[in-house]
């Protein structure tokens, strides 16, 4: 869902930030400390079709995402979602090899 006027994606859970969140609003890199958390709990739902719906996002140029859980972000929300479709396609492309390798 996105705010027009202020730019605003609530974007749920996509950055999803363990710990106490105690900075509300943020211009630093939430990316690492999401695909850190992401990493551990993997809960994602890795559809062949997430990299497209990013894509659709990025094109209304958010520039705060208001995230469920750690701290809202501001700056280029464009570019910021199109960095987590290139970490979860790479992540795709990793599974799809380990499942290819297990198979053979």
């Amino acid at each position: 869902m996105m705010e027009s006027s202020t730019r605003t994606l609530l974007c749920g859970d996509l950055f999803t930030q363990g710990g106490p969140g105690t900075t509300p609003l943020t211009e630093s890199d939430i990316l690492e400390p999401s695909e850190a958390f992401r990493g551990a709990m993997d809960y994602y739902s890795h559809s062949p079709d997430t990299g497209a719906i990013l894509e659709r996002l990025a094109t209304e140029r958010p520039t705060t995402l208001a995230c469920m859980h750690g701290s809202a972000w501001r700056g280029d929300g464009a570019a910021l979602l199109r960095a987590l479709a290139a970490r979860l396609a790479a992540d795709r492309r990793r599974r799809t090899k380990e499942a290819e390798a297990l198979a053979a």
